[in-house]
């Protein structure tokens, strides 16, 4: 077992044009001006401890699967250096970091049997023994596995992740879960410092998905070694995660604990990201008066807040002065009351005990979410009142779109 550092990680991709000479004769001998490179991971910073599990997080073409391979070695990094315990693994092999991976597809061999598939990597793999010669000397050398070991190891993987009676089938034999229980078993086997997961459930069902999360983190506890893992699904990170690193665009975030992400988000993108339903976000601009914050909606609507009930708020945003910011509100910290914010239904879902509140303020205005725990007795173009829970206000730069608040509650 071991962690890992990341420091100042890079990685660059050339996208310069290859000559051609149908393009040459089509752009008279001027071809259209390309980026030299592509930059898909940019400046990547983290230390993870042993036996953390670390979910990267992100939509598509943020940057976290290219980071796992990096660390797996299947990516050459550009710049940066990475370290696993005290070695710089920069050059080194994928064979000798001693990681496992498990793939979004299994990758399992179909002409194999589950207990084959498990043991393969074990009968092409070396480890360290030691040999008395003739002279009674003892000799290093480097031996594979005996088949009673591979056995042992086999039947012990196959134990934890409740696969016994699957050993004897093929893949096609076997259900999507099953064979992802054979992927998880084929790493397990290996005994590897790291475990690198990149969207190893996105194939499965919902409910399989789910049941299947839950596995994997019964199995980190067992194992007490460090995790990786790579989803675009919030859901899976926020319950999985010790920590995530949500990633856009080949920069990183934020990284915290998934509380800390849902509760103190570091930017818009973040908090938008993070949370389902997505946190619902309004142009606002802001003026402090006394002990209140003057709050104006797009349509003129004015709300005013208590400054000690708010969390800290940058000090240059109240200086007596306007400032234009982004006000976000998460919709189950949206009460409906008897006054209030004046917004009119567009349409309602009745998901059993909850309700969600599509609403909106004006028809030239986006919808945003409430949701409420009761059965709201409301119909399409009903005027609602409502109004935000002022400890659970997240505010915003309007052109950085970095957080202005902190996380302590009060304002001088």
């Amino acid at each position: 077992m071991a962690g890992l550092s990341l420091r100042h990680i890079y990685k660059r991709y050339d996208t310069k044009r290859k000559f051609s000479l149908i393009k040459f004769i089509k752009y008279k001998g001027k071809p259209p001006k390309t980026a030299k490179e592509f930059v898909a991971v940019k400046d990547f910073c983290m230390e993870i401890e042993d036996g953390e599990f670390i979910v990267f997080v992100g939509p598509s073409g943020c940057g976290k699967s290219t980071t796992l391979r990096m660390i797996a070695g299947l990516e050459e990094i550009s710049d940066g250096e990475l370290y696993i315990g005290d070695t710089l693994v920069n050059d080194v092999d994928p064979k000798n970091r001693d990681i496992a991976m498990v793939f979004q597809s299994y990758a399992l061999y179909p002409h194999m049997t589950a207990y084959q598939n498990i043991a393969f990597g074990l009968k092409m793999k070396k480890i360290p023994d030691v040999k008395i010669d003739k002279n009674g000397n003892e000799k290093k050398i480097m031996r594979h596995f005996k088949k009673d070991e591979i056995e042992e190891k086999v039947k012990w993987a196959a134990e934890i992740l409740n696969i016994e009676e699957q050993l004897p089938k093929r893949p096609g034999e076997m259900s999507g879960g099953q064979r992802q229980r054979i992927a998880l078993g084929r790493a397990i086997v290996r005994n590897p410092k790291v475990f690198l997961l990149d969207e190893p459930l996105s194939n499965l069902d919902a409910k399989l998905r789910a049941n299947m999360r839950a596995e994997i983190v019964k199995l980190h506890n067992k194992l007490k070694t460090t995790f990786i893992y790579v989803t675009h699904d919030q859901v899976e990170a926020m319950t999985m995660g010790t920590r995530i690193v949500v990633m856009k665009l080949g920069v990183v975030q934020q990284i915290d604990t998934p509380t800390n992400l849902f509760d103190y988000p570091a930017n818009k993108f973040v908090a938008g990201f993070i949370g389902t339903p997505q946190m619902n976000f309004f142009d606002v601009t802001i003026r402090k008066k006394g002990a209140s914050l003057e709050t104006v909606f797009e349509d003129g609507q004015k709300a005013n807040y208590k400054l000690a009930e708010l969390r800290k708020i940058d000090e240059k945003y109240l200086d007596g002065e306007e400032h234009k910011v982004v006000l976000g509100v998460r919709g189950e910290k949206i009460k409906i009351s008897d006054k209030g914010l004046k917004t009119s239904l567009t349409i309602k879902e009745v998901l059993g005990d909850t309700t969600q509140l599509f609403l909106h303020f004006t028809e030239d205005t986006k919808d945003f979410v409430a949701c409420v725990s009761e059965r709201a007795d409301y119909n399409s173009g009903d005027t609602v009142y409502v109004n935000f829970a002022e400890r659970n206000i997240h505010m915003f730069d309007a052109e950085t779109e970095e957080a202005i608040m902190g996380r302590e509650i009060g304002n001088k």
